[in-house]
């Protein structure tokens, strides 16, 4: 006699829930309101380093299997800027994510990736978002790196997030909810100039959030630099439609409750279309800065997606509201399905139970023998009432097939013993970690050793922001920068007019590329009409794009060069050369291994920020920001800080940049020495707000060996360096 209980259901793919786990705390609610993976850190090379974390191997360890036993995929960070010095550290981690089986790791560094990719090959690696991936050459570049998975900006639009999805060879991951930083993922020095404490390194004091606002802005307003946090929960269906893989939940630094009011509401809207107003109003009420905003999916950017955390947001996380919290994560999430076989044939032989979970896992256990049936026969309801009961696990019954002899049964207590022990093997299997293989003594592991670059100095490298700022005389220069989208009359000229004095002319493309592809393209065609071919970028979105045009490609500051892998995993992408990271120290500069050439910017206004959110967007008269096609509105527009300095605003195709007040330089530090002293092939001005005459001027005085005379001067961070 056999019975089955219930129907095998087809698992329907959907798009994955990826919730925040600063703490055991985050990482249960996350767990228990209905996450289908978790993005957490361990040690010191996460992008959130103060948070708690899961540092030690044996707190990792725990973690991941609490979390594989419960159905739930880890995502471990390693998004962060990672030091020559540091690498022991990045072996140890890596090592502990193989041997544990964590299902992703996210990495920021070029030569991270690089390491990972030759060490242990079948660990899946998912692009940060700290790499500014926002175009569709973004997620090839990517692929071409070896990611899985490609975490795009914040700042896409829905079209734009579309488009990138039709075309990228990898899975995309979107943020869905919590905080938007000011600045580009990646692209913000701010913390690290004005305190020593990289966003890139995982320590952003938000200084962003201090009082701020638009220069001669008399509104009152002091939030202009702070963004509401986003919210794009409603938008989960198209994103789903769009093939987007995972929407991921921001917040390592909140609240349990936060996370699983989150969770819960993305997972309600996924699942059935909706969330209740009560849990909403809850989700804004627990954290938000004077509400949500939804302007970059929706592309209405401006002053409605300003906001700052007010003292009304903060008393309305009561303890009474985060008390009303606690239920979303005070039971087991029953996502595991089962299948059970109970056999019971032969009343001289022990009753046998198999239970095995969608995941392939199976666990076989024997109990007691069955007894002739006094009352009732054995039922498929009787059976499937005490082993659907698995309340306080991961599983639930899916399906029962049950053989019991003619007039045999079995007493509840028994099929309750025998279900319980098979669950509890079943977890134990689940928890044993699947190591991943990893080799770190492989020979391409380590980076390539540092040439010998001679007695020679450095030669010199210019770049300007506008090309009225090109002096006529600069004979001795290697070669100038104009930006890409310079009128064709007036490159074509320029260009030429440099090639008599045998420097070599060529463009800079733009940090900030959303849904600029196509006019990338275009201007790119324009400068090799002139017969300039030569490029700097700041984001490897562009390689392929450069690549498929046959420009020689020259990495900027915004790639983040940190270290000497990151130098020979561009190198291998096809970057000629390599400007390096604004935060590295001379010392450690000097100390690079890899043969790859490489300069570094000695004089230029530090770009504090980037972003698609100009902070004049608040001002009556909105934005007046320097173009590239015009200086007429040249300094007008600026933000001021609380003690009165301003920091210019300049903007170039629809990103505004935000620079330090005081000019860097470090012409005094570096004249005089060889490139083999420095480990430098050229060095770099870059000019902002400086006058034609201003440039010319301090070019002169670097061909010649002058000194530079300007007083209230910083040397950025190549002395003081960062955390």
């Amino acid at each position: 006699m056999s019975f089955s209980f219930g129907e095998r259901v087809k698992k329907k793919e959907k798009i994955e829930i990826l919730a925040p786990a600063g703490s055991q705390e985050q990482l249960v609610a996350a767990v228990r309101s209905g996450a289908d993976a978790v993005y957490l850190g361990a040690g010191g090379l996460n992008a959130r380093r103060n948070a708690e974390n899961f540092s030690g191997y044996s707190r990792l360890r725990e973690a991941v299997e609490y979390c594989h036993a419960s159905g739930v995929d880890v995502h471990l960070t390693a998004n962060i800027l990672v030091r020559d010095d540091e690498w022991p550290q990045a072996e140890e981690l890596v090592g502990q994510v193989c041997d544990l089986g964590v299902d992703a790791v996210i990495v920021q560094d070029a030569g991270l990736a690089r390491y990972i990719r030759s060490a242990a090959p079948e660990l899946v690696m998912h692009a940060s978002t700290q790499m500014s991936l926002h175009t569709p050459g973004g997620a090839v570049a990517a692929a071409e790196m070896g990611f899985q998975r490609a975490v795009l900006s914040r700042e896409l639009s829905g079209k734009e997030i579309a488009d990138i999805v039709a075309v990228s060879p990898i899975e995309t991951e979107v943020f869905i909810h919590g905080a938007l930083c000011m600045c580009l993922s990646g692209q913000c020095l701010f913390s690290a100039v004005l305190g020593g404490r990289s966003g890139n390194r995982g320590l952003c004091a938000q200084p962003c959030r201090l009082p701020f606002r638009v220069t001669g802005d008399k509104s009152g307003f002091d939030g202009c630099m702070s963004l509401k946090d986003m919210s794009h929960i409603e938008h989960i269906p198209a994103l789903e439609q769009m093939g987007v893989a995972s929407v991921k939940i921001e917040g390592r630094m909140k609240r349990p409750e936060y996370v699983a009011a989150a969770v819960t509401a993305c997972r309600m809207m996924r699942d059935e279309g909706e969330v209740p107003p009560d849990l909403a109003q809850k989700l804004m009420a627990v954290f938000s800065r004077s509400g949500f905003t939804d302007g970059y999916f929706t592309g209405k950017r401006g002053r409605g997606m300003f906001g700052t955390r007010t003292k009304e947001d903060v008393v309305s996380a009561s303890s009474a509201l985060l008390g009303s919290l606690h239920p979303l994560y005070k039971n087991e999430f029953q996502r595991l399905p089962l299948q059970m076989k109970l056999t019971a044939t032969d009343e001289n032989s022990p009753a046998a139970l198999e239970v095995t979970d969608c995941e392939g896992h199976s666990a076989r256990v024997t109990g007691e023998k069955p007894q002739p049936a006094q009352k009732a026969p054995f039922s498929n309801d009787y059976a499937g009432k005490i082993l659907g009961k698995t309340g306080g696990t991961p599983f639930f019954l899916e399906t029962m097939t049950a053989e019991v002899g003619e007039g045999l049964t079995l007493p509840s207590s028994a099929l309750s013993a025998m279900k319980r022990v098979a669950l509890e093997r079943l977890d134990s299997l689940r928890r044993a970690p699947e190591p991943i293989a990893f080799d770190c003594g492989r020979e391409e592991c380590r980076p390539s050793r540092r040439r010998e670059f001679g007695n020679g100095k450095p030669s010199l490298r210019v770049v300007f922001r506008s090309s009225a700022q090109v002096p006529d005389e600069m004979e001795g220069v290697s070669m100038v920068y104009l930006p890409l989208e310079t009128d064709s009359e007036i490159l074509c000229d320029t260009a030429e007019r440099l090639r008599t004095q045998k420097i070599i002319p060529a463009v800079e493309a733009p940090r900030g590329l959303f849904g600029a592809e196509k006019q990338i393209e275009t201007y790119v065609m324009q400068a090799k009409q002139h017969g300039v071919e030569d490029i700097m970028i700041h984001n490897a979105g562009l390689i392929p794009v450069m690549k498929k045009h046959g420009m020689k490609i020259h990495g900027g500051f915004g790639l983040n060069v940190f270290n000497s892998r990151s130098l020979d995993e561009y190198a291998r992408m096809g970057i000629s050369d390599s400007e390096l990271s604004l935060e590295l120290m001379l010392g450690q500069i000097a100390a690079l291994a890899s043969a790859q050439p490489r300069g570094m910017i000695i004089r230029g206004r530090i770009p504090m920020m980037i972003t698609r959110n100009c902070p004049a967007a608040l001002s009556p008269k909105g934005c007046t920001g320097f173009s590239v096609k015009t200086r007429e509105n040249e300094k007008k527009c600026s933000v001021t800080d609380r003690t009165g300095r301003e920091l210019p605003v300049l903007c170039r195709m629809g990103c505004s940049e935000i620079f330090n007040p005081v000019m860097m330089s470090v012409v005094g530090n570096v004249a005089g020495k060889t490139c083999d002293e420095l480990s430098l092939d050229w060095v770099t001005l870059s000019f902002t707000t400086e006058s034609r005459e201003e440039c010319a001027d301090i070019i002169s005085a670097c061909l010649h060996g002058t000194p530079l005379r300007e007083s209230g001067i910083t040397s950025g961070l190549y002395l003081k360096g960062v955390q």
